[in-house]
C-alpha cells in the first residue's frame, strides 16, 4: 500500500513539474483586465491621481505653463476650480488635460481607453462612454443637466452592453477583444452609477451594488463560454510524422496556432494553459469589481473640487 501511494505521487509530481515547465515557456496572452485609466483615475486615490497628472503636464509645459492654465480653464468652462473631480469627473478632467497638452498619442489617457473598443461590435459601448466623458466636461458647472445627461447615457451603456454580451454568448461571436470590451464597458458603468450617486442622480448605493452582483455573473457565464470556445481551438498533436509514433515529438497547440513542445498528451496542459493565459486574469477582474464594492461609501462620498494652480 505504501509503495502504491508513493508511486502515485511520484507521478503526480512528475506532472506537476511537467505541466510548470509548460507554463514557464508559454508567451503573455491578450490583456483582457480593467484598463489603467479606470483603475487610476476611478480609484480612492482618483483626486490625488488627478493632481499628479496635472502637474506632470504643467511641467511639461515649462515657461508656458500660465498660458497653458488659462487654455485648460477655458476647455473647463473657465472654472479654476473644478466641482465633483473625483471618479468619472477626473477621468474626464484627466482627458481634457492631455488635450490641452498635445500629449503623445502613446501618453494619451483617451486613446488608451478608446484602443479597448477598438471591435467592430464594441463601437456602441464606446460610442456611450465617449459621450458620458464628452457631457461630464460639458455640464462640469450645471449638476441638474449632467445629472439628467447621465441618466440617459446610463441606459444606452447598459443597453450596448447587454447586446456586446449576447453576442458572445448567443450568437457565437466571443473573442479576446470582444470580452476585454465587455470588461471595460461594465468597469465603466460601475463607475457611471457611482457618480451619479456622488452627483445626488440616485439617491442610495443599491443600484450600484446590484450592478455588481450581475456583472460578476456575467463575468462568470462568458469566461465560460470563452474557455469553451478557446479549448475547441486548442489541440494536442504529434509535431512530425516522420518518425514512429512513440518517438514522435508531441506538442500543445494553441488558439492562435503557435506550438510548444510537450512531453506527453496529456489534457492536463489545456487547463494549464488556460489558468495561465486567461483565468488569473480573470481573478483580477473579480478582485477589481470586489475593491470597488469594498470601498463603495468612500468612492460616493469623494465630492472634493480639483483647483487649477
Amino acid at each position: 500500500m505504501g509503495t502504491t501511494l508513493s508511486t502515485l505521487q511520484q507521478s503526480r509530481d512528475r506532472v506537476k513539474t511537467l505541466l510548470d515547465n509548460f507554463v514557464d515557456r508559454l508567451d503573455k496572452g491578450p490583456d483582457m483586465r480593467v484598463n489603467q485609466a479606470i483603475v487610476t483615475f476611478c480609484s480612492v486615490r482618483s483626486l490625488d491621481n488627478l493632481r499628479q497628472h496635472y502637474e506632470k503636464r504643467k511641467l511639461e509645459a515649462g515657461d508656458s505653463a500660465e498660458d497653458w492654465i488659462k487654455s485648460l480653464a477655458g476647455k473647463l468652462g473657465d472654472l479654476t476650480s473644478v466641482p465633483y473631480a473625483a471618479g468619472l469627473g477626473a477621468l474626464a478632467v484627466a482627458i481634457i488635460i492631455d488635450i490641452t497638452s498635445r500629449a503623445p498619442a502613446e501618453e494619451s489617457t483617451k486613446d488608451a481607453l478608446r484602443s479597448v473598443f477598438a471591435e467592430e461590435k464594441a463601437s456602441e459601448v464606446w460610442d456611450q462612454i465617449d459621450e458620458c466623458l464628452k457631457r461630464c466636461v460639458m455640464n462640469v458647472n450645471n449638476r441638474a443637466e449632467l445629472q439628467s445627461d447621465l441618466k440617459r447615457i446610463e441606459c444606452q451603456l447598459s443597453t450596448a452592453l447587454t447586446k456586446l454580451k449576447n453576442s458572445m454568448v448567443r450568437d457565437g461571436e466571443m473573442t479576446p477583444q470582444a470580452l476585454k470590451a465587455w470588461v471595460n464597458g461594465a468597469a465603466f458603468h460601475v463607475e457611471m452609477l457611482i457618480h451619479m450617486v456622488r452627483i445626488r442622480g440616485i439617491q442610495t448605493c443599491d443600484p450600484v451594488e446590484r450592478l455588481l452582483s450581475a456583472y460578476q455573473s456575467d463575468l462568470d457565464t462568458l469566461f465560460s463560454e470563452h474557455r469553451a470556445v478557446t479549448r475547441e481551438k486548442c489541440h494536442l498533436v504529434h509535431s512530425c510524422v516522420c518518425m514512429d509514433r512513440t518517438h514522435r515529438p508531441k506538442s500543445f497547440c494553441n488558439e492562435k496556432g503557435k506550438q510548444y513542445e510537450i512531453a506527453d498528451l496529456n489534457e492536463e496542459y489545456f487547463g494549464a494553459y488556460y489558468n495561465h493565459t486567461y483565468f488569473s486574469q480573470k481573478r483580477e477582474i473579480e478582485q477589481h469589481f470586489t475593491k470597488v464594492r469594498e470601498n463603495l461609501p468612500t468612492l460616493v462620498g469623494q465630492g472634493d473640487s480639483f483647483t487649477l494652480q
